[in-house]
C-alpha cells in the first residue's frame, strides 16, 4: 500500500483542527520508508506521541532525517558546555585507560615465569 492508497491526504493539517497523530502521522509513518522533515522546534516527546507509526516505521526499514532547532533548557546548555570543555580530559582519560590496560597485559605476560610443575 502507498500513502495515495491510505485515504485522501488534506493539503495541510492544523492542530487546533485535526488530530495530527490519528489523521495524519500514525498511518502515514505505518506505510513509509523514509521520513524528511525540516523544523524550527523539535522535542523528543513528539516522536514520543507517534510511537506506534514509528514502530512499523522503524521495523519495516524506515529512515529518518530531521533538521531541527532542538529546545534546549538552561541545563541542557550547562551539560553541552562543560562536555565541551571536559572533551580533551575525556579523551586523555580514555586513551590512558585503553593503553594501560594493554600495557599491563603485555607487561605481565612477559614476567609472569612459566614454572613447570613438579609432580608428585
Amino acid at each position: 500500500m502507498t500513502l495515495q492508497n491510505l485515504y485522501p491526504l488534506r493539503n495541510q493539517y492544523r492542530s487546533n483542527h485535526h488530530d495530527l497523530l490519528k489523521d495524519f502521522y500514525i498511518p502515514c509513518l505505518k506505510q513509509s520508508v523514509t521520513y524528511d522533515r525540516a523544523v524550527g522546534f523539535f522535542s523528543s516527546s513528539s516522536l514520543a506521541l507517534a510511537a506506534q507509526g514509528l514502530t512499523a516505521f522503524v521495523y519495516g526499514g524506515g529512515r529518518m532525517r530531521l533538521v531541527a532547532s532542538p529546545h534546549l533548557s538552561p541545563d541542557d546548555i550547562c551539560a553541552i558546555e562543560q562536555g565541551l570543555q571536559q572533551r580533551g580530559q575525556v579523551i586523555a582519560l580514555a586513551l590512558s585507560r585503553e593503553l594501560g590496560q594493554d600495557f599491563e597485559g603485555v607487561v605481565g605476560d612477559r614476567t609472569h615465569s612459566k614454572v613447570p610443575r613438579k609432580e608428585a
